[in-house]
């Protein structure tokens, strides 16, 4: 085992070297000056635009939507990923942690207009992704064959295995609960919820997720309000060590930005690909409407709860470095420094503990619970939307639904085995597949840019003009864009246009 994880975190070392940086940071740059700053212009509409109302039999409502997106980004990135930057890179990763948040939120919009756009039905739902937009949009079927195989295998295999072990970790730092125990436990609660497909999935998720949100952000404005006189200090340490000057954490400018971009983008998921499912899945009048609100998502995500998770650690001085630096908001910080333990939830459970006491460990091991658990019934659908892209077409039906047996069973048994394997092997096959399904998805979404660009000024007008945006196939579209879905999506809206314009 210990030769196959330093083989996994050999090939993470390429993946996410500096070309990521560039592609990632330098998209969300491209994208957000093409889009105008669309994320500071119409920051207002972008959260508005999570409240739309839309169901079908063949779609969920965009709130629905977005609380499944959510469910994957809400999750362990946000807490232990977080704790693991600061740890690398000192506390200047959490600055880059944001920065990264704020330019994803454009390449999130990009990717997630583009999958809406190019959304089909499959068994009566809609279903799309990167391979479906790779296939539809550019005419690259084996490009689409191969992603949908590499993000369908990830998801399913790899993606969960450091939310499972999370979760795990957790319960065992506050309960002393056996790791096999509670992934034992995780395992069947998920068979429960992916049985149901995806209105269950989105059902679950849209009462999970604001839930679970809401209540870990009060704990974090109450460790802000105990420790508010350390704020500026804090921040002066964040900026300082985000640029390589604060020697005491021992950590460089470059490794401080790899950390922030990689667990920013580990958190958001931007570019990856997976929350490209899940919008797509919404029922909506134009993909622009589901871009923003998507593009919302991270901003709640990386910019606003992984800041959350940030001062919890260093406003408490709960944590330690790689560069030599041991905490000294608990006496436990000179252990684990000793242990060679590299960041994880346990960071957070201190920190909580020393506002509220020693409920803390067990307070922080539910939410991550909840936070992790949401994250594995998104990998889910992800992973079954991918392998659905495999097997299209009516005379595979019988297969589709075959596969699909298998992947709920086999995903809850491969999550059992996750949560009892290293903490460094799991965060690396999660890096390894979060990395390689960036690298292959960005070529699609930045070949198929201009078209939102397009479809985003066409939204614009349309605000402009006071109308309820839609999506109207007559007037804007090209090769591979299911019209006829479209139409009848939009179809009341279509014909009332036709009578205004004829009076």
């Amino acid at each position: 085992m210990e030769t196959f994880n330093k083989f996994v975190s050999m090939l993470n070392g390429p993946i996410w070297g500096v070309g990521m940086l560039v592609l990632i940071l330098g998209s969300g740059i491209y994208f957000t000056i093409r889009l105008g700053g669309f994320q500071f212009v119409r920051f207002k509409d972008m959260w508005s635009r999570i409240l739309d109302k839309g169901n079908s039999e063949a779609g969920v409502s965009t709130f629905a939507s977005f609380c499944t997106t959510m469910a994957m980004r809400v999750g362990t990135g946000n807490v232990a990923g977080v704790a693991v930057a600061i740890y690398a890179g000192g506390p200047g990763a959490l600055f880059w942690i944001i920065v990264a948040g704020i330019f994803n939120s454009a390449v999130c919009f990009t990717e997630c207009t583009l999958s809406t756009l190019y959304k089909t039905k499959i068994d009566g739902q809609y279903r799309s992704g990167g391979s479906y937009c790779a296939e539809r949009g550019l005419g690259w079927k084996r490009y689409g064959i191969i992603f949908a195989t590499i993000f369908g295998i990830g998801c399913a295999c790899f993606m969960p295995a450091a939310a499972t072990y999370t979760i795990c970790d957790g319960f065992y730092n506050a309960m002393h609960i056996p790791m096999w125990v509670t992934a034992l436990i995780v395992a069947i609660v998920m068979a429960i919820v992916v049985l149901g497909g995806i209105k269950r999935i989105s059902t679950v998720a849209s009462y999970l997720v604001p839930f679970m949100t809401i209540v870990y952000l009060l704990a974090a404005i109450l460790i802000v309000i105990v420790n508010i006189k350390d704020v500026p200090a804090v921040m002066m340490n964040v900026l300082s060590s985000a640029f390589g000057k604060d020697a005491i954490f021992g950590g460089t400018i470059g490794i401080a930005i790899q950390q922030g971009i990689k667990r920013g983008t580990f958190s958001s998921a931007s570019g990856m690909g997976e929350a490209m499912s899940t919008a797509a899945a919404a029922e909506t009048s134009h993909p622009v409407k589901q871009g923003l609100a998507n593009a919302a998502g991270v901003w709640l995500d990386t910019v606003i709860i992984c800041t959350a998770s940030g001062l919890m650690i260093l406003m408490t001085d709960c944590f330690n470095t790689a560069g030599g630096y041991v905490g000294k908001g608990c006496t436990e910080m000179a252990q684990l420094a000793a242990n060679n333990v590299q960041g994880g939830v346990i960071y957070v459970q201190y920190a909580f503990r020393t506002v509220v006491g020693s409920i803390a460990p067990l307070f922080i091991a539910v939410m991550l619970a909840l936070f992790s658990f949401t994250c594995l019934i998104s990998y889910y659908y992800e992973s079954e939307t991918a392998c659905l892209y495999l097997f299209q077409g009516q005379e595979k039906a019988k297969i589709r639904k075959i596969f699909t047996k298998i992947m709920q069973i086999g995903m809850p048994i491969l999550i059992f085995i996750w949560g009892n394997v290293q903490s460094d092997l799991a965060w690396n096959l999660s890096d390894l597949t979060l990395g390689s399904c960036t690298w292959i998805n960005m070529v699609v979404v930045l070949a198929l840019s201009p078209k939102v660009f397009v479809l985003y000024k066409d939204y614009v007008k349309q605000m402009k003009e006071g109308k309820d945006p839609y999506y109207d196939p007559d007037k804007i579209c090209w090769d591979g864009v299911d019209a006829q879905l479209w139409r009848e999506i939009n179809k009341s809206r279509i014909e009332e246009d036709k009578i205004k314009a004829c009076k």
